[in-house]
């Protein structure tokens, strides 16, 4: 099964696409959030031979159904930073829920840990400033000063980040399979955008396996 990457520029609106594309294509999603809890709660990584990285992998699918809800918000608004060994750990999850396929996950450079996999739809989300400070106005109960102050500042820790897997231009279009401008499409729009290159590269890849 087809597994979807979002990266986007922050107010963009990056959670609510994931979340509709999720619900459209029965696949579970994964915000920053969750995606850090999840790498918190997995032990370790998965020990070298077969038996362990199974049983590593099991655990990190049963924690899926243990995720407590999480406010997205909290990671653009804390101070702490992301530590080598925790990076490590959320590769390894990233990977993991891969490899189950039939997950959308938002950001923490799954667009990078999965950028050579052919199962792996990679989209980006862009926006105009402005609209983005609407959007953050409007979904996020903040004033425009706030919300442009919140968003110059997840941007800039989202570039700091992504460093750590890619010392380009993260958002250099040539990386990944769409480019949606939401201040020019709505987001039900970018959704039948996105589902429907997920279903046309899911069944191709399922044809190539049946080879």
């Amino acid at each position: 099964m087809a597994v979807v990457s979002i990266s986007r520029q922050f107010g963009a609106g990056g959670r609510t696409l994931g979340t509709l594309v999720a619900a459209e294509l029965g696949y579970h999603f994964l915000h920053e959030s969750q995606l850090d809890q999840l790498a918190d709660k997995a032990a370790g990584g998965p020990p070298g031979d077969e038996a362990g990285h199974s049983q590593y992998h099991r655990q990190v699918v049963e924690l899926l159904t243990s995720l407590a809800p999480s406010n997205f918000m909290d990671r653009w608004t804390s101070k702490q930073g992301d530590d080598k060994d925790h990076i490590q750990r959320l590769s390894q999850v990233i990977q993991e829920l891969a490899d189950e396929g039939k997950v959308v996950m938002l950001g923490r450079g799954s667009q990078f840990i999965l950028r050579y996999r052919p199962d792996t739809v990679r989209v980006l989300l862009v926006a105009e400033l402005p609209h983005r400070i609407g959007f953050m106005t409007m979904n996020y109960n903040l004033d425009q000063a706030a919300a442009k102050s919140l968003i110059q500042e997840a941007d800039k820790k989202r570039a700091r980040f992504l460093n750590n897997f890619y010392p380009g231009e993260p958002d250099e279009a040539s990386l990944y399979h769409l480019v949606l401008n939401t201040s020019l499409l709505s987001l039900e729009g970018a959704t039948k955008q996105v589902t429907k290159l997920v279903r046309r590269i899911d069944a191709d890849f399922k044809k190539q396996a049946l080879a």
